[in-house]
This record gives structure tokens, C-alpha cells and sequence, in this order.
């Protein structure tokens, strides 16, 4: 077996592959507080009650508390949600909105998650939206 630097290839190779899980960390770390950071100071973080009452004009109360218990657990203490914020900009995983808050929502309102259409062509996927796409499924 090899060494390198004094200490056997496999330890350094351990080493080596650390070294890179810390800096992938550190660098998303860092780009999420800046993501974080630019959010709130483009827009208000509403209260959990400003929140509901900014989006209930266009979601039912039960949805709207959803999305904002929904989306607060991945956001707090940093950060709250606000309707039109888009998905996409919050540090929030694509599977964990895309596929598992839909059939928590279905399984939360008592229909199958195949009853969620497809996502309407035009319309950004803003949390707002989003309520209101979650409810196409709920009404029919």
C-alpha cells in the first residue's frame, strides 16, 4: 500500500473526500443565507395571521393554514412564507414541494392525490398559486 504526505492512501483519500463534503456544505450553506437574505429584504415577512389573511382571498382558510404550516417548518426561525413568493427562491427541496406536499394535502382534505390535475399551463408557481392548484383537486 502507498502513502501520501506520511499516512496510508486510504486515510488521505477519507481526508480528501471530507475535505470536499465540508466546502459542498459550507458553499450551500452560505448560498441559502444569501438567498435567505435577499428575500427578506425584497419583500415583508408577514405574521402567521397577515399571512392568512393575504392569501384566503383566493385559497379557504384550511388550505392557507396548510401552506404556511407547510412552508414555516422549512423556513423558521429565518425566514416566513409570503403568497407570492416563488418556490423556486425559497430554500426549499423541489421533491418536497413538488411531490410530498400534494399527497399530504389530498391525505389532510380526504381525497387521493391523483385527483390533483396537472399544474395549469401560464401560472407561476407561487405559494398563492399553488393553494389555488391544490384546490382544483379539492373542489372537484
Amino acid at each position: 500500500m502507498g502513502e501520501f504526505l506520511g499516512l496510508p492512501n486510504w486515510f488521505a483519500e477519507t481526508l480528501f473526500v471530507i475535505a470536499v463534503l465540508l466546502v459542498w456544505y459550507a458553499v450551500g450553506r452560505r448560498n441559502t443565507r444569501k438567498a435567505i437574505t435577499q428575500l427578506k429584504q425584497s419583500r415583508p415577512s408577514p405574521t402567521r395571521e397577515k399571512f392568512l389573511s393575504l392569501i384566503q382571498p383566493d385559497v379557504r382558510r384550511e388550505t392557507a393554514e396548510f401552506l404556511w404550516d407547510t412552508t414555516i417548518f422549512y423556513l423558521a426561525p429565518d425566514l416566513t412564507p409570503h403568497p407570492d413568493d416563488k418556490l423556486s427562491d425559497l430554500p426549499i427541496d423541489e421533491d418536497d414541494w413538488g411531490m410530498d406536499w400534494p399527497r399530504d394535502f389530498a391525505n389532510k382534505s380526504g381525497f387521493h392525490e391523483s385527483n390533483i390535475p396537472d399544474w395549469p399551463k401560464g401560472w407561476p408557481v407561487t405559494i398563492r398559486n399553488y393553494g389555488r392548484w391544490l384546490e382544483l383537486a379539492a373542489i372537484s
